[in-house]
């Protein structure tokens, strides 16, 4: 498949940020804490397939943003491995499942890169997207899938408009 999805930027100031789901993890079992919860073999292998996916939707990337916990974090690795370790994973608890939305924004406008990748979980994932839209107060049922991915771009004037939404089949094929 030759075709890419567009990232390029309409105005110089636009930013687009890609929110994706961490890959399948291990249950919850005894000893080991919800945080050090670990990519499932099944995961790993699913993970590094899809990244190169991402990689092909969004190949400008300039950085990845993680959130600490591990399934997270190894699912970030993969998709930097996909961008032959170019850009760097970078650790933040905006990302866990329980911070607010307005510690993801305080983040985003600390930072110049214009082209960023958000490694983590739902329901914090989509609160995010849905708050960059300026849909903070709708009651919604919609979540991204393990390893799915929406893309919001972020106008120079503040305006977030959802750009795509890439399920975990679309970004398989993008890979082939």
């Amino acid at each position: 498949m030759a075709s890419r999805v567009p990232e390029d930027d309409e105005e110089g100031r636009d930013r687009i940020v890609v929110f994706l789901r961490h890959g399948r993890a291990e249950d919850a079992r005894d000893g080991v804490t919800d945080e050090e919860r670990p990519l499932t073999p099944e995961g790993h292998a699913e993970m590094m397939k899809l990244a190169a996916g991402v990689e092909r939707a969004f190949p400008r990337a300039q950085t990845i943003l993680s959130s600490p916990l591990t399934r997270a974090v190894q699912t970030a690795l993969w998709i930097s491995k996909a961008y032959r370790s170019r850009i760097k994973v970078h650790e933040t608890p905006a990302l866990i499942s329980s911070a607010p939305p307005d510690e993801f924004a305080a983040l985003l406008r600390e930072m110049s890169e214009r082209r960023i990748i958000v490694v983590g979980h739902e329901p914090n994932l989509t609160a995010n997207m849905l708050a960059l839209v300026g849909l903070t107060n709708v009651s919604h049922r919609l979540g991204l899938e393990r390893g799915g991915c929406y893309a919001v771009r972020l106008r120079g004037e503040g305006n977030g408009v959802l750009e795509w939404l890439l399920s975990p089949r679309i970004l398989r094929k993008l890979a082939e």
